[in-house]
């Protein structure tokens, strides 16, 4: 079995090296939306793009051609001709890999932006995969298959990836080192050939916490290009909206910042 942890904690438009270095044509990319209790309109070269996008939604995945947008980011259901944008930003998106996008909670409970590059590499006949990604406010966690950890110790900001033999695993996500409280249970089904992702998202103290689930499917061959993606509560019919998760992803940041600065 293939373990590794990665802690990734990217700003807005590190998506751009990240993505440009990962493949040189198109590829696909997957937004989260992991922060509760935030609401946002999102307009892009104008047009409303993104409305009241909430807590817990998945994107469905897009390709996306090479382009610079005019972003601007208003509260959820603000008149854009009564006032200035909360952000105002011009986006380059360059050629991308299969990325996925969390606009989330840091482990002090701040908004941040976190980017990941997805595993999309063959599986062994037989395997499926399993990504774990710790983007929640809360302590460091283990996640345990059956009676056996995956991953331990798992802090936020970090992801875990193994191949495992494509089957159903009854999945619990408990507190470092302990085997209770359990703070989330589910049996996931890990297909053959695909990359089942799950991301943790929300509060644990304010009683938000939740599990994401992204698929990525078509690894069991050789793939003739960028493997398929499963995403999971809500579509957005433009590749548009990736754009305005980056300029959110700024505001977020920078709001962060202004919250630390106050209590130095």
């Amino acid at each position: 079995m293939r373990k590794a942890f990665i802690a990734i904690a990217a700003f807005a438009l590190a998506l751009v090296p990240a993505v440009a270095s990962a493949q040189s044509s198109d590829g696909q990319v997957t937004v989260i939306h992991g922060i509760p209790d935030l609401a946002v309109d999102v307009y892009v070269n104008g047009g409303l793009t993104l409305e009241d996008f909430t807590f817990g939604t998945v994107t469905d995945p897009l390709t996306l051609p090479a382009a610079d947008y005019e972003i601007e980011i208003y509260g959820a259901d603000a008149d854009p001709a009564a006032g200035d944008p909360a952000l105002a930003s011009t986006v380059t998106l360059p050629a991308g890999a299969n990325a996925t996008i969390i606009a989330n909670l840091d482990g002090s409970g701040a908004p941040t932006l976190s980017v990941f590059v997805n595993d999309i590499s063959n599986t062994d006949a037989g395997n499926g995969r399993v990504t774990a990604r710790h983007l929640a406010a809360a302590p460091n966690v283990d996640i345990w298959a059956g009676d056996s950890p995956l991953f331990t110790d798992v802090p936020n900001g970090a992801e875990g990836v193994a191949d495992v033999p494509a089957g159903s695993y009854p999945i619990q996500i408990v507190p470092a080192g302990a085997t209770e409280p359990v703070v989330w249970e589910a049996d996931v089904n890990v297909p053959e050939g695909s990359n089942v992702i799950a991301h943790a998202i929300g509060s644990l103290e304010g009683g938000s916490f939740q599990v994401a689930v992204q698929i990525i499917s078509g690894l069991d061959s050789a793939p003739t290009g960028v493997p398929a993606g499963d995403a999971g509560l809500a579509s957005v019919g433009s590749p548009l909206w990736l754009l305005a998760m980056v300029a959110l992803g700024a505001l977020m940041v920078g709001t962060a910042g202004l919250a630390v600065r106050r209590e130095n």
